[in-house]
């Protein structure tokens, strides 16, 4: 008989699963290996994917509750709110991050790094008084309210809210400016974006 070879995505990630029990009769190792992600971009767009999922399907039950004009108002306060969150424990956890533009890339690129796996950015300029860059890829908060039928009711990218929190939250006096350059109905995107001194 073969035995069954675990995902190493499983074996890296063993700590989150060192407490699971199965019962005697379960065939845990099979278990693992029919639904255990196989690499970590699988398990990487898996998560992103339930990340759009919860995001779109929260805005559409608000919609249906209390009207098409709560969504946007929802999806920008969570977008605001999240980027605050995002800066204040980036502050509290990388002493040396000093508020200022440079530190709202460094933010960005960390949302991206870990929250936005299928967005690319592309810098044009970064100093202390002007970021300028593309955010590119696929946008899944479009994808998923597309599927959904109420990305008509967003005002895109959605994005923007997150990036004015990080701003507000450093106590930045900046303007920001956001330029849809594509939103394809396939959800590919390129985002232009600049923050500057006012």
């Amino acid at each position: 008989m073969n035995q069954i070879q675990l995902p190493e995505t499983y074996l890296a990630l063993s700590d989150f699963r060192k407490h699971d029990i199965f019962l005697p009769e379960m065939n845990q190792a099979q278990i693992i290996s029919d639904f255990f992600p196989g690499t970590f971009t699988e398990l990487t767009q898996r998560l992103s994917d339930i990340t759009g999922a919860f995001y779109g399907g929260m805005l559409k039950q608000i919609g249906r509750l209390y009207g098409a004009e709560a969504i946007e108002q929802l999806s920008s306060t969570f977008m605001y709110d999240l980027g605050s969150r995002m800066t204040l424990k980036n502050l509290e956890t990388k002493p040396n991050l000093q508020p200022g533009i440079p530190a709202v890339a460094k933010i960005l690129i960390g949302a991206i790094f870990t929250s936005s796996p299928e967005y690319n950015f592309e810098f044009k300029e970064l100093n202390d008084y002007k970021c300028e860059l593309l955010i590119k890829g696929v946008d899944r908060y479009h994808k998923i309210t597309q599927s959904l039928q109420i990305a008509g009711l967003l005002k895109w990218p959605v994005i923007k809210p997150f990036l004015q929190g990080v701003c507000d939250t450093m106590g930045l006096d900046v303007l920001l400016d956001i330029k849809v350059l594509k939103l394809d109905p396939d959800s590919k995107c390129s985002y232009h974006i600049i923050v500057s001194e006012k």
